[in-house]
């Protein structure tokens, strides 16, 4: 049985490449919600995909959940992959396996969420278990570990405990797991509103700064709630256009030269949502607006380009909390674990061989204005910031990361945007040294939306063992979702490389546009030697400063 052994990855992935949208909330119809209709259905998956896909089975797949109040199933859903075929069927049954209800898919895409809603809704009770199952045929996706840990959306939470359930008898109520997968099995339910009804505190005090032709960051006064505040939904007047669980949205695939109405409303566990913060005005600039990647070097990204000395910061000591805002300190191997904190105006020391942990299973983290420093360590990918776990969002801002083995590895959902990547060292031989290279920035699974957005990103220094400025290898399981826009690229073999590898792929969802690159590469400008190459190659250049916006040569899509 070959049920997709593979690392855990808990992946968020925009709706289509062409959005670009951060972080955003669908309702199980597929429309994004609205102030409207935020007491409306619940989904266990909001933002979540699969991290990996395998063709083995047929199968009948499926997911135990409770609800924390009693309310209706009214519709079932499931996640399908491109090359999944033939009918399906959404069960729900009791935990004891007895069929309850089903519905039969019909009018279904060629992949990612189908809905099928029932013909009469069906009524749960309030902290009893539940599996929905929906069979599949010849593909299917999933994450490995996925339901390890509970999965919580308003009042609905899957159960831990050999969940993630799968039979080889279609139809038939399946009872095998293996190590706790999340088949991406779902169900859309209506609550009756009783349990916690309190909603969190309004948030306050919301800015912004930082506002380009594509996007904005923004922060505000974080709530408080009698329980505990999940996270922040942040709208466009009365649409949703991210949802974050820090007290920051760092916003981009906005429209520019567009006025926009931001409004955040905060919300708990149950899914009770705070009145909205009283409305910011914003409107982006124009479409050439911000610096791009061959505008940013030490002056205008880290601590210099915010005026600190990094020699001058205090040494931090202790573990960093939940919800902390650490700024203009000196941090040696910071934990971040504990989530949902903000590294501002820091000088970041990374002392080890190995990774550097900058995920969090508890909240996103967010780096900026900052320097990320190693200790000249010999060049190896994974001696970067490398996002584990990658539930939770990274953010990486104006931030200049050097003398490191790599500039980042970044398997979740991420943004880079406008960092200074450089002087990244490689020692050794790499025709005898195994694993010896270096890597300007680099994704090794995963198919969340991972935005590398106007950096630049130079591993020239690294000579021979520079592998690639950017590196897309699916070294432990399959890629998809990665713009590459503004930067300026620069050193490796091939300075931007897409590969096929260990028996792993990466998807068509790979967009470079407007990058610029330095000249003088190993075999070429850009490499993709299998796999379905760049989706979208547009406007990407040879740097040459003498030139408008630092157009030299086309470089064609490889």
């Amino acid at each position: 049985m070959k049920i997709l052994s593979l690392i855990l990855l808990t992946a968020i992935m925009a709706a289509g490449c062409s959005k670009m949208k951060d972080r955003d909330t669908v309702r199980a119809d597929g429309v994004l919600a609205t102030l409207d209709d935020e007491t409306g259905p619940y989904n266990v998956f909001t933002t979540q995909t699969p991290s990996s896909t395998d063709t083995d089975g047929p199968y009948e797949l499926g997911m135990k959940f409770q609800s924390s109040q009693s309310g209706t199933i009214t519709q079932i859903r499931y996640y399908k992959y491109s090359g999944e075929n033939g009918a399906h069927t959404g069960r729900l049954w009791s935990a004891a396996g007895t069929q309850l209800t089903s519905v039969t898919f019909t009018g279904e895409t060629a992949s990612g969420w189908q809905t099928a809603t029932l013909s009469t809704p069906y009524a749960i009770s309030a902290n009893t278990t539940y599996v929905v199952t929906v069979n599949s045929n010849a593909r299917y996706g999933a994450t490995t570990g996925g339901l390890a840990t509970a999965v919580t959306n308003g009042p609905l939470s899957t159960i831990v405990g050999s969940n993630g359930v799968y039979g080889t008898t279609l139809g038939a109520f399946p009872t095998s797991s293996y190590n706790n997968s999340n088949y991406f099995r779902d169900i859309t339910f209506v609550g009756t509103g009783t349990g916690d009804v309190t909603a969190p505190t309004t948030p306050t005090s919301v800015a912004s700064s930082d506002i380009t032709g594509y996007g904005v960051d923004l922060s505000w006064t974080a709530s408080t709630d009698n329980v505990n505040v999940t996270g922040y939904n942040v709208y466009n007047d009365t649409v949703l256009i991210a949802s974050v669980t820090g007290a920051w949205a760092n916003l981009y695939g906005l429209t520019p030269a567009t006025a926009y109405s931001i409004k955040v409303k905060a919300k708990d566990a149950a899914g009770n949502l705070s009145a909205a913060s009283t409305a910011l005005s914003v409107t982006t600039g124009a479409a050439s607006s911000g610096l791009r990647g061959w505008q940013i070097d030490n002056t205008n990204s880290g601590l210099s380009g915010v005026g600190v000395n990094k020699n001058s910061l205090p040494l931090h000591s202790g573990p960093i909390a939940a919800g902390s805002t650490i700024s203009m300190k000196k941090l040696v191997d910071p934990n971040l674990s504990a989530g949902n904190i903000i590294i501002d105006r820091c000088w970041i020391v990374t002392t080890g061989s190995g990774s550097w942990a900058v995920g969090s299973d508890n909240g996103a983290i967010l780096i900026k204005d900052s320097r990320i420093e190693g200790t000249g360590t010999r060049g190896k990918y994974f001696t970067a910031p490398y996002q584990a776990p990658t539930n939770k969002a990274v953010t990486i801002l104006r931030t200049e990361i050097t003398d490191q083995g790599g500039g980042f590895l970044l398997n979740g959902a991420s943004l880079v945007r406008n960092c200074y990547i450089h002087d990244l060292p490689g020692y050794g031989n790499p025709a005898t040294d195994t694993g010896n290279h270096v890597d300007g920035g680099t994704r090794r699974s995963g198919i969340a939306q991972l935005n590398v957005i106007d950096n630049q990103i130079d591993i020239r220094s690294a000579g021979s063992n520079g592998s690639s400025a950017f590196f897309i290898q699916p070294l432990w399981g399959f890629i998809d979702n990665i713009l590459l826009r503004g930067n300026l690229f620069g050193g490796g073999g091939y300075t931007v490389y897409a590969e096929n590898h260990s028996g792993n792929t990466y998807g068509s969802h790979l967009y470079a546009d407007n990058n610029r690159f330095y000249t003088g590469p190993g075999y070429g400008y850009a490499g993709t030697p299998s796999g379905p190459g760049f989706g979208v190659w547009t406007n990407n250049y040879v740097n040459n400063p003498a030139n408008a916006d630092n157009k030299g040569t086309a470089i064609s899509n490889p």
